[in-house]
């Protein structure tokens, strides 16, 4: 079995920062738990797990990085670590830089270009989530991505050698060919977040997966080649792995629900508090 890989594209503005808890605990946590179910028992490298992450700023003096990378890691703890740790700063009304967050991903990915985007039948191993609370930046700029094969003129930008212009839709669409899919979380309902999705799906056709979004002004699109991402999030089913160290309070006076309190960590070990009260 080839190795599974996750790659989470996070857009590090300080748009972000009030709904990063909210994505991490939601979402996040348990497509990773999900994804990574296996990786402790998994005895052969060639069917490992590995993640990666990616956060991308917006263009400006507010902003000291356009793009950050980290390694690849297969420990989900680690995971976790990185992903709790983000600093989000910067962008005020300014465009984040999508187009050059997703084609770090893309370039990180090793190459395994698919035949036919359209054909619906084949396993994808590699994923991508875009984590995004702006517009993406509207002008195409100067972006190195794999060599792009097979795309028609009139689908995206001409592939020839000299030209690197690219928007973040023009980018989203090399990944069928490379055969990743791409997946978006977005705090907002942005349509311009949306076309970058539509612009990556495998099948532009068909109809996105229904999933369980916990606040309804969330735009949560999950890619149909993302199986694991779908299971964990289907609408009517409940996650079967239990959050960290998930701990409930009981009180004779209160009462609340599913309220995350803070993030620590302990021993380097990425852990959520959940506190629960009940109202009489």
């Amino acid at each position: 079995m080839a190795a599974k890989r996750l790659i989470v594209v996070v857009e590090s503005t300080a748009a972000m920062g009030p709904y990063w808890e909210t994505i991490l605990r939601d979402y996040l946590d348990k497509i990773i738990r999900c994804f990574g179910e296996n990786v402790s028992t998994v005895q052969n490298s060639s069917s490992s797990v590995e993640f990666a992450l990616v956060s991308y700023n917006t263009h400006g003096c507010y902003s000291d990085c356009l793009v950050q990378r980290t390694g690849w890691t297969r420990d989900p703890d680690v995971f976790f670590l990185w992903l709790s740790s983000i600093p989000f700063s910067g962008g005020g009304f300014n465009d984040a830089v999508i187009a050059e967050g997703l084609a770090e991903a893309l370039m990180m990915f090793p190459n395994s270009q698919s035949g036919d985007p359209n054909q619906q039948n084949v396993e994808i191993h590699q994923h991508c989530i875009l984590v995004a609370a702006s517009n993406p930046y509207p002008l195409r700029t100067p972006i190195c991505v794999p060599q792009l094969q097979n795309l028609e003129q009139s689908e995206t930008i001409e592939s020839f050698p000299g030209n690197c212009l690219y928007d973040a839709e023009a980018v989203a669409k090399a990944f069928p060919q490379f055969s990743i899919s791409l997946s978006v979380i977005c705090p907002k309902q942005l349509p311009k977040i949306k076309a970058i999705y539509n612009a990556g799906k495998r099948n532009s056709k068909a109809a996105d997966p229904p999933v369980l979004a916990k606040t309804p002004h969330f735009l949560i699109l999950i890619s149909e080649g993302f199986r694991e991402a779908q299971g964990v999030l289907k609408v009517g089913e409940v996650c079967c792995f239990p959050p960290f160290n998930f701990i409930e309070f009981h009180s004779s006076n209160f009462s609340f629900t599913a309220l995350s309190i803070v993030f620590f960590f302990c021993l380097g070990k990425f852990q959520s508090i959940y506190y629960k009260f009940h109202l009489i």
